[in-house]
């Protein structure tokens, strides 16, 4: 939907017409609004049987989960206590597990010659929850249904160490093959460089080779080239224009952000050397971070930096950096620039390219939905023009009074007299718009303007009161550090209206639901909630605004 869309309103853009399936998939989250922060199309993790495969620096260990269904084929795996009759010609676990790392699960060396197994753990457990949001759906790449974890959750969990020496270039990975060669089970997995994911959950249905970057595991790859992972490339950029806003957001490797801003990562320690990469990164994008405002050089208002993983789910906060390993973190920046209305142009040159890489995959999100495309060391200029044709500014509701009697004198304009409450009809049409223009005034990023537009809707006194209490529902923090806002509102209802004593209002309970959602790094955080307020409204010059608010409820799920 967003491709037609984006197509029409960025028609010059031939970027667009060949697109790869990380963008492809991209569009889908974008215009599906998710909640998950990436969704795995294939399947292959609600397949029966599950491998986790780690590669670490002396020896291979898969974590396996076999489907109860399948436990002839993983036969060898089972104790001889588990058996009801013994058999005296089982062959003991030193010999099963020979046969097991040659026919059943293999991992061979770059000779060819299978690494010993060591069968380390195995119990009984119920399967780990990986349902996916997509099963029983029609796959839009393959056409096949995405198929649904067994019903019957048992499987037989097993740990095994495959040791090898040295640091070999490649191994491969082997199901358990018949005769003909094909995979005899269904093999759901997915595979780590130490802590490096190297792909997202895929189908194991033959021998795979695995070429090993020793130096660098974010570039351990299989020679297979749908064996990837959804945050393959080093480096990405996201260009965010919204109302009252210019976001423009990259996702760096340590190592390339360390390069980029000439941070000497050596002469610290790591704790100390990641508090001083924070800063340092921070103040080099506030000073180097010019953006091209319709033919205005502009510096970021603010910069934010934050620390992430890659997860089979998508990005993952780091609360505690230095905990993590370099080579699997990414670091995401985030240049906020204020702006009174949309512009008809932005420009800005990308400085900073990856050895590995010519290109930078760029996605440019406005109103209209995400554009992705490329930029690259030949043409490295990010370049948004305005092309909205059916856009409109948010702008407050002019609501004014509509209780009591009314008369219009000369001179003086229309006075209100015998003021009364509204009835409930009366009182949900006062309370939507105060609602909406709450709304639109949280929209406004800059701290300077933003007290200017709450003061259109909140009485003076206590306004700083109000506007903490507000932002519960109307700014709420989100799980990867941006702040929330209300998409929309619906299910209204009011009840309990009661007058106000001594003043020309009144007061009521007013719940329904909203849509808060942020986003970044390209992706989206979305929550839907369910309220409960308190209002207080009163009419100031033939205009309601807001006196005083509680919470009384607010939950949601993401």
């Amino acid at each position: 939907m967003f491709l037609v869309s984006s197509i029409l309103y960025y028609p010059w853009m031939k970027k667009t017409l060949l697109l790869p399936s990380f963008f492809l998939v991209s569009l889908i989250l974008f215009s599906s609004q998710v909640k998950a922060d990436w969704i795995n199309l294939t399947g292959a993790e609600t397949a029966p049987n599950i491998a986790e495969i780690y590669v670490m620096d002396d020896h291979v260990k898969v974590q396996l989960e076999v489907f109860v269904g399948d436990l002839e084929t993983f036969a060898a795996l089972v104790p001889d206590s588990w058996m009801t009759e013994a058999d005296e010609q089982r062959p003991d676990l030193e010999q099963r597990m020979h046969e097991f790392a040659t026919q059943t699960f293999s991992v061979l060396d770059e000779d060819g010659k299978p690494l010993p197994a060591e069968l380390t753990l195995v119990e009984p457990r119920m399967r780990i929850d990986r349902q996916s949001p997509f099963a029983g759906m029609i796959n839009p790449y393959t056409k096949q249904r995405i198929p649904d974890a067994p019903a019957d959750k048992r499987v037989v969990y097993a740990e095994i160490i495959y040791p090898f020496k040295g640091k070999p270039e490649q191994l491969q990975i082997s199901p358990p093959l018949d005769e003909s060669g094909k995979a005899m089970v269904t093999l759901g997995f997915i595979a780590y460089h130490r802590s490096v994911p190297i792909i997202d959950f895929r189908y194991l249905g033959q021998p795979e080779n695995l070429n090993l970057n020793w130096r660098d595991p974010w570039y351990t790859t299989f020679e297979n080239k749908n064996l990837t992972r959804h945050h393959k490339y080093p480096l990405m950029l996201f260009l965010y224009v919204e109302p009252r806003q210019v976001r423009l957001e990259s996702l760096m490797r340590v190592r390339d952000i360390v390069e980029m801003t000439n941070f000497d990562l050596s002469k610290m320690g790591n704790n100390a050397a990641k508090l001083k990469l924070h800063d340092h990164v921070k103040d080099y994008f506030l000073k180097q971070s010019v953006l091209n405002i319709d033919d205005t050089p502009v510096n970021p208002a603010t910069v934010t930096v934050r620390y992430f993983i890659v997860s089979v789910t998508g990005l993952k906060p780091v609360d505690n950096p230095s905990t993590m390993d370099d080579a699997s973190m990414l670091v995401g920046v985030s240049r906020q620039y204020y702006i009174d209305t949309l512009p008809q142009r932005i420009q800005s040159t990308w400085p900073y390219f990856n050895p590995r890489f010519d290109q930078i995959p760029l996605v440019e999100i406005d109103p209209a939905g995400p554009l992705p495309g490329f930029i690259s060391q030949d043409d490295p200029v990010i370049d948004w023009q305005n092309q909205l044709k059916k856009y409109h500014e948010p702008v407050m509701r002019s609501q004014e009074a509509t209780t009591g009697w009314r008369i219009t004198l000369p001179f003086i304009g229309q006075k209100t007299f015998f003021n009364r409450v509204p009835n409930e009809q009366q009182a949900m049409v006062i309370v939507g718009d105060v609602l909406e223009n709450l709304r639109v005034a949280y929209l406004e990023k800059n701290p300077a303007a933003s007290p200017r537009q709450l003061e259109k809707i909140l009485t003076k006194d206590h306004a700083d009161a109000l506007a903490t209490e507000l932002s519960k529902l109307f700014a709420p923090a989100m799980k990867r550090g941006g702040v929330g806002e209300v998409k929309s509102f619906a299910d209204l209802t009011i009840k309990d209206i009661q007058p106000i004593s001594e003043q020309d209002g009144f007061r009521a309970i007013t719940t329904g639901s909203a849509i808060i959602q942020a986003m970044h790094w390209g992706h989206t955080d979305q929550l839907q909630v369910q309220f409960q307020l308190l209002l207080d409204l009163v009419e100031v010059d033939n205009q309601w605004r807001l006196t005083d608010v509680t919470v009384i409820d607010l939950k949601g799920s993401k």
